[in-house]
């Protein structure tokens, strides 16, 4: 299906209006003919005979062709541009609907800004064109059609004259179009790195202004900018271009009518009459032809637009539930992870054949040093990824025949990353189960020792935490999220950093939280601190993607191996910075 017939297909269900429009774009037309053939009673009948008559008749009939015109263009206008409307708002819904879908090694490898342009900028380009384009094409089209028709009819011959302009005109459009799609289509994507240059600088400017570079930032900004502004003067340039050039070749398509229809005129071969109203149909007629040409120009640019938008509708999600994928019940007995390899980059393996075994109810803990693979492996668990070699296990049933939603449902996450959203902290907590009491949500706070500072703020549960929760102090993020997961109440958590944010006391607290919520169920624990993890059932030292050693914490003292010179490390660290958060107990 090409460009054009993808578009148009979002118009299908929207098919009556259409045709309702397309009616009222009929009676237009029409009178735009009936304008055009009027002309030549009106100066046969009224001036050259002086009938009386016709000087009552003929102006009532302009008054009616002008009222039917004004009807048909209100409601053929508005029709158009409602259905327009209404199949970019099918596009954009498609689009970030799909983009939900996609998995975390697309958004690895993309820029927020860039997407956040293809569904706003692009989509707003097909919005400002669709709109337009389909009312403006139609009319003119029908337009160009019916004052064809009168053309040829009053004069076949000075018909053809005035024809023999056309097929240059199509040239020059053609051209101009496809000219212009080129540069539409790279000033989008100026404005896409535009856009991705702000929401960095945006969510970085604490770290802009602490190390003084908002000259620097600046003017990378005004570079891209100016990027951007070249790319729309050469549109600007070539859109405007097209006006002037057909004019031209009107105006030698008129001259040779004048000339040609004047001396049939003179020499009795026709009425001023049916020349006048030949002229005017011809006057009539290069103004659509000139309409048609800016509307080329719009489709070019919408056409740009859509190919980015359906580039992005038609990137394939890796990761999507099997036809005869099945609901996961409760997990019962444990989870295995049998001979897992991935590798972000072909040939780059970042894990390799990792074979473990958690019990239900157990705590597993991973350690390693920063692109051990810890976070890598965790994040193959709800698939976010999908494992590359080997199987994940969840009672026998390994997660790629169940379903996504099923899988995900059964599993509350805590990231070191930690994000919340622009909303009040209700729903913060309860998101995820927005229909949750607030006793519901409270017992989840307390939990997470949150509801004593959160009855502290002005609006309490309903106060707004700003953007990524702004408002809020580190540990306070991190509490609200761990009250999110507490509220989901899963059988598998999976806790990354999970204390990280925290300063001593409130790290205290919510370890002892941590420790009635993981009670009866299977945890993965990655902390670089160790002695967040002294009481895991299980350790696993992980090294360049590799299991180097298992066990608890005892047994991997023991073994005088990695793990104790971690561990020995972290305590002699702590020791000399006098941090209780280090000590062995």
């Amino acid at each position: 299906m090409n460009l054009y017939s993808r578009l148009l297909s979002y118009l299908k269900p929207y098919k009556t209006k259409f045709f309702l429009a397309s009616a009222c774009m009929i009676l237009v037309s029409a009178s735009s003919g009936a304008a055009a053939i009027i002309i030549q009673p009106i100066l046969d009948e009224i001036f050259m005979k002086k009938d009386m008559a016709m000087l009552t008749i003929l102006p009532a009939g302009v008054a009616l062709i002008y009222l039917v015109r004004g009807f048909g263009r209100y409601y053929a206008s508005s029709l158009m541009q409602v259905i327009g409307q209404q199949a970019v708002r099918d596009i954009r819904d498609k689009l970030f609907g799909h983009l939900q879908a996609l998995s975390l090694r697309f958004y690895s490898s993309k820029q927020t800004g860039q997407l956040m342009s293809r569904i706003t900028n692009d989509v707003q380009v097909i919005q400002d064109s669709v709109s337009i384009v389909v009312y403006d094409f139609l009319r003119e089209s029908l337009t160009m059609i019916v004052l064809l028709g009168v053309v040829f009819y009053r004069d076949f011959e000075l018909a053809l004259v005035a024809a023999l302009v056309i097929p240059f005109s199509g040239i020059f459009i053609g051209k101009l179009g496809r000219r212009l799609r080129v540069v539409s289509k790279e000033s989008q994507e100026k404005m896409a790195e535009l856009n991705s240059m702000l929401l960095e600088n945006f969510t970085g400017i604490r770290v802009v202004q602490a190390f003084g570079m908002e000259e620097y930032e600046i003017n990378k900004f005004k570079k891209g900018n100016q990027a951007y502004f070249e790319t729309i003067k050469r549109m600007i340039k070539i859109n405007e271009l097209s006006s002037p050039l057909l004019e031209f070749i009107g105006a030698i398509g008129i001259a040779a009518i004048i000339w040609y229809g004047g001396g049939q005129v003179i020499e009795g071969k026709t009425t001023i009459g049916a020349f006048f109203s030949f002229l005017t149909a011809l006057f009539m007629l290069y103004a659509p032809i000139s309409k048609l040409s800016r509307v080329y120009n719009k489709i070019q640019q919408a056409l740009a637009a859509a190919q980015r938008i359906f580039d992005l509708i038609d990137t394939p999600s890796l990761i999507t539930d099997k036809p005869d994928a099945v609901a996961l019940k409760p997990l019962e007995r444990g989870v295995d992870i049998i001979g897992v390899t991935f590798e972000y980059d072909p040939g780059k393996p970042v894990l390799h054949d990792i074979d473990l075994h958690v019990d239900k109810g157990e705590a597993l803990a991973f350690v390693g040093a920063s692109g051990a693979g810890k976070t890598t492996l965790i994040n193959l668990i709800p698939r976010f990824f999908e494992v590359g070699k080997g199987a994940i296990l969840f009672d026998g049933h390994d997660i790629r025949d169940v379903t996504i939603k099923s899988l995900r449902g059964q599993i509350g996450i805590v990231t070191q990353e930690i994000f919340l959203f622009h909303d009040t902290i209700r729903n913060n907590i309860a998101y995820g189960h927005t229909e949750a009491k607030i006793e519901e949500v409270q017992r989840a706070a307390k939990a997470a020792y949150a509801h004593e500072f959160i009855m502290k703020m002005p609006e309490g549960y309903d106060t707004f935490i700003g953007e990524r929760g702004i408002k809020l102090s580190g540990g306070q993020r991190q509490r609200i999220s761990i009250a999110r997961a507490i509220m989901k109440d899963p059988p598998v958590l999976i806790l990354d950093e999970a204390t990280s944010a925290l300063d001593t006391e409130s790290e205290l607290m919510v370890q002892k939280a941590m420790s009635n919520l993981i009670t009866g169920r299977t945890t993965f624990v990655i902390a670089h601190r160790l002695s967040t993890i002294l009481n895991a059932d299980k350790i696993v030292v992980l090294d360049k993607g590799k299991v180097i050693e298992t066990g608890a914490h005892e047994e991997l003292m023991n073994q005088n191996g990695y793990y104790r010179r971690l561990f020995e490390l972290q305590y002699a660290n702590s020791t000399e910075t006098g941090s209780s958060r280090q000590a062995i107990s």
